[in-house]
Order: structure tokens, then C-alpha cells, then sequence
């Protein structure tokens, strides 16, 4: 096996990159006129009855919508992994895609689904906490199916087997199946939580008022920087926990194996349900993808608004792409020695380094934005302020884990005994990286750098606060637009959007196939 030691530097300038403008920020908030540090500020951690109300509405947002990512998630990856679903490995793609779609956008969408005025329905409650569930629900629930369905492909078939010998399906799935994948189920209930208490663009949108949109507005509203930090304790310090306590579950199990997609074992029979299992199926592939898809391409028009859109967003295009393609290269680089090291590193350094750079899962996007303000923003630093550096330094911190977590998937497949045999010819640890870890690591760097480029290209939150000056991505636009009641340029400007994501997840399915073929042979 390579040292592993010498990958542990990646994961100490990934965790400075963290933890470096969170610290900065909060040590500045404590600094008293003086200079000195002062715990007085903490005293604004005793939330008033408005902000415990908002942080109730959080709470009760993030479990609503947790319950039925569930209901939706678990069920996905059961009926996908374990039935003779018709057309599962076609449901198996389209599950994922609605991934594709940013959260913000499908608050617009929907928005615009339930409006009363020219509307395709009429709910008013999509502007309360059961639209919130429903559109949180829609964005987040494929993230169980994903961890669920890696927990189903790591049991061995032959226990369910066995049990199905002696006793019926339900008992099987409830004595044998479920037990087995509670740790993902758990895990992934945890990821949607969190990031159901953190997102602030949804609840915006909606007009929801919780406990993040406060945060953002004592910082972008009221200039409060130091109140908008403290006031980010609270739900820092939950999301953390939450955080770590599903890393505790989850150990060295994987979270998605990408191996395994579209290659599930038809165990149990759906029988006379499967017309109906099988609508269900499809109908929630189409309230989450094709609804969506059909409100955008209605809303945008003529194809003169696609033109005026194009025009007024061509800079914003390339910078996007710009940034988008940078942030997910640094990623792939990064993730790549990091998660080897994590997996094939010892001691309780490792452990300690691993459950550090899960952090940003817990850390709002608005405090991320701030302390990367803060930590840039002096004389001598203007080189990374005033460039595209500091964006880029926020969407890899933000995104980073989830690279790493196909990484770490993949390189758990890869038997140590390879390595140790390519020692015997050969001591050049960098013989060993091309030759043999880049090539079987393939498809997980190209998953690695769809992921990261998706999510950057569609970030909105982190850019929102730290794009350099006079630039804007292509979210920005968009958001600036519908504020603007700008409707039809909004909607052109999210296809354009959307579809250089649907290019990019076109070529790596493409990719991919090419890589199984010539695994095949």
C-alpha cells in the first residue's frame, strides 16, 4: 500500500480552507473597541420569542420534510434494488435527475405551478410550511434513495434469500432488510435534516420566515455582521452534531457505489400491485422532473425571451462556466488525495481530520459567505478578494465532501493487495497513482467532477455573498431578474441553465458507458 502520509497534507489545507474564515469570524464578532476579546457579545445567544419562533418553524420545516423524504426515499431504493419493478433501470436515471434541478428553482417553479393568477392551479398554501415540506421533499428525497440504495447493495443477497425460504416478504424485509440499511436510512434522514435547517434560497422564495432567512437579513439588511454571526451559533452547533453523529453511523460504509447503478437483484415479486406501485413510481419522477420541466418551458415563452435572456446573460454564462469548471477540478484534485488518505490512513489524526471536513454540511451557506468576506476583505489580500479566487475557495469548501464521498466509495473497491504487489516493481509512488489508482478511479473522478460542477455552476447562496465585484454568476442574474418580476427572462435564463447541466450529465453518461465497455472486455 502507498503511504498514506503524504495525501495528509491535502486535507490540512482543506480543513485551513474551512475552518480559517469561520474562525477569523467568529473571533472577530468577540473582539471588544479595544481589541481585546470579550464573551459580552455572547449574551445575543439568548434568542428572543420572534427568533425561538422562527428557529420552531426551522425545526418543524426540516422534520416535515425529513419524514417524507423517507417515505419517498426508502421506498425508491427498495422497489429499484429488490423488486421486478417494470423499467426500474430507467426509473433508476430519472430518480437522480431532479438532483440536477437547484432548490431555488424548484421553489419558482412551483411558485408559479400554485399561483392564482396565471397558474395551473391554485394552492395558497405552498406560501406556508406544507408547501415548504412539499418543495424541500421534491429537492432533497433522492439523497435517501442514493444512501439507501448503496445500504441495499452492500448486503448479501443470500441473508434475504435464506429468510425468504422460511418466511414470507414483509417479515424478511422487517427482520433482515431493514435492520441491515437502518444506519443509511439514519444517515440519510440526517443529511436531509440538515440541509432542510440550513438552506435559506427555498424558504426566500416561498416567504417562509425562518431562522436562516434571519440571519441573512441582519447581514445584507441591516449591516449587522456580528449579530448575524452569533445568531448562527445555534444552528451551527445542531447541524454539527447531527452531522457527526451520522458519520458515527455510517464509519466506513458507503454512501453511494456508482458500480452498482441499474444492477439490482429482483428478490420480491410485486405481483397484482405492480400497476399500481409502478404509477406511483413514475408519478413521483413526474411531479419531481416533468412538472417542473413543463412549468419552465411554459413560462418561458416566445423564443424571443430565450434570445433576450441569452443577451442579457452571455457574460454571466461564461463566467459561470469559468467558475463552475475550476471549482470542480480543484475539487476532483483535492478529493482524490484526501480521500485516500482517509481511507488508508491510521490513527486518530485521521479520525479527527475526517469528521473536521464534513463541517460544511453543517455551515450555513450565509456564514460560509460572511467568513470568507472577513477573511479576505483586508489590505494586502485585495488579489483574492477582488478575484474569482475567493468563489471558488467557498464552492470547494461547500461541495468538496459530497466528491469526496464517491471517492471514498471507490476507493474502497480498490484491493490493497494491487498496491502492495506494484510496490515489488516498482518504489515510485507516482508510477503506482497513474498506473494503476487514476485508472480504476476513473469513473468515480468523473462522477467526482460532474457532481462538483453541477452543484457549482448552480450555486446561488455562497455566490449571493462573495462573487467579485462587477461579475455575477448565472444564478445571481436569475435571482436579480425574478426580483425584478422580470417572469419570462427568469424562466428562459433557468433553461439556459439547464441545459448546460443537461450537457454535462449527457457527456458523463456517455464517459461512463465507454469506461464499463472497456471494462467489460
Amino acid at each position: 500500500m502507498i503511504a498514506a502520509k503524504p495525501w495528509r497534507f491535502l486535507v490540512f489545507v482543506f480543513a485551513l480552507l474551512i475552518f480559517y474564515p469561520i474562525a477569523v469570524l467568529f473571533v472577530e464578532s468577540l473582539r471588544a473597541e479595544g481589541g481585546s476579546i470579550s464573551l459580552e457579545p455572547l449574551r445575543s445567544l439568548l434568542l428572543t420569542s420572534r427568533q425561538l419562533g422562527l428557529m420552531k418553524t426551522s425545526l418543524t420545516l426540516a422534520a416535515g420534510t425529513t419524514l417524507f423524504s423517507l417515505l419517498l426515499g426508502v421506498g425508491f431504493a427498495f422497489l429499484l434494488n429488490r423488486t421486478d419493478l417494470p423499467l426500474r433501470n430507467l426509473f433508476t436515471y430519472l430518480y437522480i435527475l431532479p438532483l440536477a434541478l437547484p432548490p431555488y428553482l424548484q421553489a419558482i417553479v412551483w411558485t408559479k405551478f400554485f399561483s392564482s393568477d396565471q397558474g395551473i392551479l391554485h394552492w395558497p398554501s405552498i406560501f406556508g410550511i406544507p408547501g415548504g415540506i412539499f418543495v424541500y421533499t421534491l429537492c432533497f428525497f433522492p439523497f435517501v434513495t442514493l444512501i439507501a440504495s448503496s445500504g441495499l447493495q452492500s448486503i448479501d443477497p443470500s441473508l434475504e434469500e435464506a429468510s425468504l425460504s422460511c418466511r414470507n416478504p414483509l417479515a424478511t424485509i422487517r427482520r433482515i432488510t431493514l435492520p441491515l440499511i437502518t444506519p443509511h436510512i439514519t444517515s440519510g434522514a440526517i443529511l436531509v435534516f440538515v440541509f432542510t435547517l440550513v438552506n435559506f434560497e427555498v424558504a426566500d422564495i416561498l416567504r417562509l420566515k425562518v431562522y436562516p432567512v434571519e440571519i441573512f437579513i441582519h447581514f445584507s439588511a441591516l449591516y449587522n455582521e456580528r449579530t448575524a454571526t452569533l445568531l448562527s451559533v445555534p444552528l451551527i452547533s445542531l447541524a454539527m452534531a447531527l452531522i457527526w453523529g451520522q458519520m458515527a453511523l455510517m464509519r466506513d460504509k458507503s454512501y453511494a457505489n456508482l458500480d452498482s447503478i441499474g444492477r439490482g437483484r429482483e428478490l420480491f415479486r410485486l405481483g397484482s400491485w405492480k400497476p399500481l406501485v409502478t404509477a406511483w413510481v413514475g408519478g413521483t419522477i413526474g411531479i419531481s422532473l416533468l412538472i417542473p420541466l413543463y412549468v419552465i418551458f411554459r413560462g418561458a415563452g416566445s423564443v424571443e425571451n430565450y434570445v433576450k435572456a441569452f443577451e442579457s446573460t452571455q457574460d454571466q454564462i461564461l463566467y459561470s462556466l469559468w467558475g463552475a469548471a475550476g471549482s470542480a477540478t480543484v475539487m476532483v484534485v483535492f478529493s482524490f488525495g484526501a480521500s485516500y488518505y482517509l481511507e488508508r490512513g491510521k490513527g486518530i489524526l485521521r479520525r479527527v481530520l475526517d469528521f473536521l471536513i464534513q463541517t460544511p454540511f453543517g455551515i450555513p451557506s450565509i456564514v460560509m459567505g460572511i467568513g470568507l468576506i472577513r477573511a479576505w476583505n483586508h489590505p494586502g489580500l485585495d488579489f483574492i478578494y477582488d478575484s474569482s479566487a475567493i468563489l471558488i475557495m467557498g464552492l470547494v469548501a461547500g461541495y468538496a465532501p459530497f466528491v469526496m464521498k464517491v471517492f471514498s466509495s471507490k476507493i474502497k473497491q480498490i484491493p490493497v493487495e494491487w498496491e502492495e504487489a506494484a510496490l515489488l516493481a516498482t518504489s515510485r509512488r507516482r508510477a503506482i497513482v497513474q498506473k494503476i489508482l487514476l485508472p480504476l478511479s476513473m469513473p468515480a473522478v468523473m462522477a467526482g467532477f460532474l457532481i462538483g460542477f453541477i452543484l457549482s455552476l448552480s450555486n446561488l447562496g455562497t455566490a449571493l455573498l462573495v462573487s467579485a465585484p462587477g461579475r455575477a454568476t448565472l444564478p445571481i442574474k436569475v435571482y436579480n431578474f425574478m426580483h425584478y418580476g422580470a417572469e419570462e427572462i427568469v424562466f428562459a435564463s433557468n433553461l439556459l441553465l439547464l441545459g448546460l447541466i443537461a450537457f454535462a450529465v449527457a457527456a458523463f453518461h456517455l464517459g461512463f458507458r465507454r469506461i464499463r465497455r472497456e471494462e467489460q472486455r
